[in-house]
């Protein structure tokens, strides 16, 4: 009886997403996957372009739900200067999406060297600094905030809270133990972060 299509490209994938999270995008071994599946590595490819696209293809949703979650969070920041960020528990926002998508993000994070995804963290720094000088620039133009900070503060902060955050996927922490970490790291930098954007005294 033939395979059903459909039924194979799950039954790929699942063994895909073993398979990377097991040994990373670099050392990941086709051979290994079809042959968990039960085909030949060939056939692998009636299903997926190449390794590229079969990375891709396990992570599309996690990207596309982080863009909309990120993309909403920098809209708030740089449209409404009385704003505080500080009041809305950000860090509590990533552990929650961090928790919906943890094995997208697993690979993103731990898995992905090689690939042409293996900037995602650099990328997600990247973006954290933009979003909190484009938030310091709104709080500048409403007369808010006087206090310049250079590009490589604006760097050193957003690495700072980014890497922090994502330890909890690196030691795979429970749900629980990552509340815990992210309340941790809002007293540990938030206070400084709301002094330097003229929020308190």
């Amino acid at each position: 009886m033939p395979r059903d299509k459909a039924y194979t490209k799950k039954a790929i994938a699942r063994c895909l997403e073993e398979e990377f999270l097991a040994h990373g995008y670099e050392k990941a071994s086709l051979n290994r996957v079809s042959a968990k599946v039960g085909i030949t590595t060939a056939a692998l490819y009636k299903h997926f372009k190449n390794k590229q696209d079969m990375f891709h293809y396990l992570v599309a949703d996690t990207l596309d739900a982080f863009h909309d979650l990120t993309n909403g969070g920098l809209d708030q920041l740089t449209a409404d200067s009385a704003y505080n960020p500080f009041a809305d528990d950000w860090a509590v926002t990533w552990i929650d999406f961090i928790y919906e998508h943890f094995r997208g993000m697993k690979l993103l994070i731990c898995c992905s060297k090689g690939s042409d995804l293996e900037s995602f963290e650099e990328d997600v720094i990247q973006m954290e600094a933009k979003s909190n000088r484009a938030y310091a620039e709104a709080l500048r133009a409403s007369g808010r905030l006087t206090r310049v900070l250079p590009d490589m503060q604006w760097h050193m902060l957003a690495t700072a809270y980014v890497r922090l955050l994502f330890e909890t996927v690196r030691h795979d922490m429970t749900r629980d133990e990552a509340l815990t970490h992210a309340r941790f790291v809002s007293e540990l930098l938030y206070p400084g972060w709301e002094k330097i954007l003229g929020l308190r005294g």
